[in-house]
C-alpha cells in the first residue's frame, strides 16, 4: 500500500481508543512499491528472529540496524522511551528521519512511549480518555529525503518554518505496544507514571526507487531473462535439450560456491523431452554441472530427489540463515552452501569441498 494512502489513515487513529487500535494495526509486508521491514526480537540463543517480539528494559536504549545502514532505536527518556530512525548509526551527526512526525510543540507526539500516557489524570488508574495521548499503536514518518540535509527539508513555502509538512513520498513506520511495566514509585497520586519494561512489535516502510521496483518485479517472475538464458548458454549448458524453466521462486541464485573469488550460479531446469527437473550449475561462468537429470551429487543428493526440490536458499556459512536453520549443523566447505529443500520434510546441502561438489542430508521426515 502506498505512503500517501495509508500516511492519513494513520495518523488518524494515532489518538483513538485502545479498542480502535488493536483492530486497525496495519500489517508489515513488502510490496513493489514499497519497503516494509519488521524489528525483530531476540532468540533464547541472542539471535534476530521474527518469532519474538522486541523489548526494552530499565534505563537501556534499544537499537536494530536494517540492512540499508539505518538505524531504528528508542531512546530511553525520563518517563518511557522515543522513537528514532537514523540515517546512519547514531554517531555524530545522524539525522532522525522521523523528525517530520506531528504534532510538534507540546502535544504528545506518537514517537514518544511514556507511562503517563496510559495512566488517568490523577495517576490512580488506567487513561479513561481524560488523558490525551496516544495509546498502544503509534504511527510515525518517515523522511528519506533527509538524509544528508542537517534535518531539515526545505519548504517552498517563505511562510512556513523550514521543516515543511509531510508529503505522499514519505514513508510510515509503526510501534504497537505489546506489554509494559511501570515504576512503582512513579504510580502515586499526582505524579507522571515512569515505564521501565516495553514489549512491542515495530514495521518501517518507505518508497522503493524506480529500480528497486524494478528488481522486486523480477525476483518473483518466474521467467528466465534473455541474459540469463545467454550467461547458462556461455556457461555450456545445453539448452538444445534443456529449458531454463523454474518450479518455484528465486528462479536463480548465486555466489561462491567453490571459494576461488569468482560468481557461481545455479538455475532450475527441465529436459524437454520428457519434463524431468533438474539444476544447472555454472562455476566462473564456464563449467558447468548438470545435476539430477541423469545423475546426482554423491549418495545424499541422488538424481530423483533433485526433481521433488520445492525451495533452496544460497547462505554463506557463517552468514544469516533462513528461518528453521538456525542450530543446524552445516558442513564443512570451501565456500558458500546451497540448501535444497522439500519444504518440512527433507533439506540436503550442496558444497565445495577439496576440489569436489559433495552433498549432505541435513533433515529427513519420514511420514506414514
Amino acid at each position: 500500500m502506498k505512503s500517501a494512502i495509508i500516511l492519513p489513515v494513520l495518523l488518524g487513529i494515532m489518538f483513538a481508543s485502545p479498542p480502535a487500535l488493536a483492530q486497525r494495526q496495519p500489517v508489515c509486508e513488502p510490496t513493489a512499491e514499497t519497503h516494509a521491514v519488521r524489528i525483530l526480537g531476540e532468540g533464547p540463543a541472542g539471535d534476530l528472529t521474527d518469532q519474538e517480539f522486541p523489548q526494552v528494559y530499565g534505563d537501556r536504549d534499544f537499537y536494530r540496524t536494517l540492512e540499508n545502514g539505518w538505524v531504528f532505536a528508542l531512546k530511553r527518556r525520563e518517563n518511557g522511551w522515543s522513537v528514532r530512525l537514523y540515517e546512519h548509526a547514531p554517531i555524530g551527526n545522524a539525522v532522525d528521519l522521523t523528525s517530520l512526525t506531528p504534532p510538534h510543540g507540546n502535544t504528545p507526539n506518537p514517537r514518544d512511549i511514556f507511562g503517563w500516557h496510559f495512566r488517568n489524570a490523577a495517576n490512580t488508574g488506567p487513561n479513561v480518555g481524560d488523558v490525551n495521548a496516544p495509546q498502544n499503536l503509534r504511527a510515525f514518518i518517515i523522511s528519506p529525503a533527509l538524509q544528508g540535509t542537517g534535518g531539515f527539508r526545505p519548504s517552498t513555502n517563505p511562510n512556513t518554518s523550514r521543516h515543511a509538512p509531510p508529503n505522499p513520498d514519505d514513508g510510515i513506520g509503526w510501534l504497537n505496544v505489546i506489554d509494559y511495566g511501570l515504576s512503582g514509585n512513579s504510580l502515586k497520586a499526582g505524579q507522571q507514571a515512569r515505564m521501565n519494561y516495553l514489549k512491542f512489535d515495530a514495521c518501517v516502510s518507505w518508497q522503493r526507487s524506480t529500480n528497486e521496483k524494478t528488481a522486486w518485479k523480477d525476483a518473483r517472475s518466474f521467467d528466465y531473462l534473455p541474459e540469463e538464458h545467454e550467461t547458462f548458454g556461455g556457461c555450456g549448458v545445453d539448452l538444445s535439450s534443456l529449458d531454463l524453466k523454474a518450479s518455484f521462486l528465486p528462479r536463480i541464485l548465486g555466489g561462491d560456491l567453490d571459494g576461488d573469488g569468482a560468481i557461481d550460479e545455479v538455475a532450475q531446469i527441465q529436459r524437454k523431452s520428457d519434463s524431468k527437473r533438474g539444476i544447472a550449475l555454472c562455476r566462473a561462468g564456464t563449467h558447468p554441472t548438470v545435476i539430477g537429470i541423469e545423475n546426482g551429487i554423491g549418495t545424499d543428493l541422488p538424481a530423483d530427489l533433485v526433481g521433488q526440490i520445492e525451495a533452496w536458499h544460497w547462505i554463506t556459512p557463517n552468514g544469516k540463515r533462513p528461518f528453521g536453520y538456525t542450530g543446524i549443523d552445516l558442513p564443512d566447505s570451501d565456500g558458500d552452501i546451497l540448501i535444497l529443500e522439500r519444504i518440512e520434510k527433507q533439506a540436503v546441502t550442496l558444497f565445495w569441498k577439496d576440489g569436489q561438489l559433495r552433498s549432505k542430508e541435513l533433515f529427513h521426515i519420514v511420514t506414514e
